[in-house]
């Protein structure tokens, strides 16, 4: 058998590239069209994800707000608790005078302080140094402070000293006797005169420091100073109280004091104007028993 090459017609070749590229054409808008929707619908699907994820957050934020307002409440319960118990004591403290007394004291170092006089000491001086003849026009137990100090006695022993004064000298008082034990001042004794039941003689003949006693100047009817609580007397035994009469009699009081009435002769615990006793009293404002004429009080300090 013989082959025999057709020859085909040049308008039948442009006719079949022309079909092959509307082909390709078609094919490659087809393949786009389904890229967009593609595009789209993952678009979609991620928008779908996010919305997940907020509310996912949200929910853990919103576990987080609760556990941190649980917190606060327990806080807040802790809180409420400090203030009732603060609350309880100070019902507790304001219960009594006495603690009154003690919210209201004034410090001068750690161990010296004042405070209006306190119940228990009231009743201690009722009858006493405060006797019911007491003129409270001139004094009463709210211009009086009770004294609260430390001292070295004779044996260089630091021990606590009571004393009550007028309150108008209870900042002098704190100062200079913190002063004085700061300096190893000797006292022998620092009591409140009631343990000697408000006697002045044996207050002075146990060598008690002591402040307040509602009394008479010795031999007339004038208020001592001591009366007011202004007045102070120092180691009374070794620095003794001495009236010269017009007479020409000589008092000397305490008894047993008579050997220091001689001021000139060397003894311990006088007092005269070397001495750091007299010299805090003055730089106080104070004045002196020791610079009297018709009198000796060496023992004695006051403010008028």
């Amino acid at each position: 058998m013989r082959l025999t090459k057709i020859k085909m017609p040049d308008s039948m070749w442009k006719m079949i590239i022309y079909l092959a590229v509307l082909i390709i054409v078609f094919a490659f808008l087809a393949r786009m069209l389904r890229g967009s929707e593609t595009l789209a619908d993952y678009a979609k699907d991620n928008d779908q994800s996010q919305e997940g994820v907020t509310e996912t957050s949200e929910t853990v934020t919103n576990e987080e707000e609760d556990t941190v307002d649980e917190a606060d409440t327990d806080t807040k319960d802790e809180e409420d608790t400090v203030v009732e118990t603060d609350t309880d004591t100070k019902d507790e403290t304001n219960g009594s005078e006495v603690s009154d007394a003690v919210n209201e004291r004034v410090y001068y170092g750690d161990d010296f302080y004042y405070e209006p006089i306190p119940e228990e000491v009231k009743a201690r001086m009722k009858g006493r140094s405060y006797p019911d003849t007491v003129d409270e026009s001139k004094i009463s137990f709210d211009d009086l402070r009770y004294v609260r100090l430390k001292y070295h006695n004779f044996d260089g022993d630091e021990v606590d000293g009571e004393m009550v004064v007028n309150k108008a000298i209870a900042d002098d008082i704190l100062e200079i006797f913190y002063e004085l034990n700061a300096n190893d001042y000797r006292l022998e004794s620092v009591r409140l005169i009631d343990d000697f039941d408000a006697d002045d003689e044996l207050s002075m003949e146990a060598d008690n420091t002591s402040s307040f006693c509602y009394r008479v100047v010795a031999g007339t009817d004038k208020l001592s100073n001591h009366a007011l609580g202004m007045a102070v007397d120092i180691n009374p035994l070794y620095n003794p109280y001495i009236v010269y009469r017009k007479n020409g009699e000589t008092v000397i009081t305490p008894i047993g004091s008579e050997q220091y009435v001689d001021r000139d002769k060397p003894f311990p615990y006088k007092i005269d104007r070397e001495d750091l006793c007299y010299k805090l009293f003055t730089e106080h404002g104070f004045t002196w028993g020791g610079d009297w004429n018709s009198s000796k009080d060496y023992q004695h300090f006051e403010k008028k």
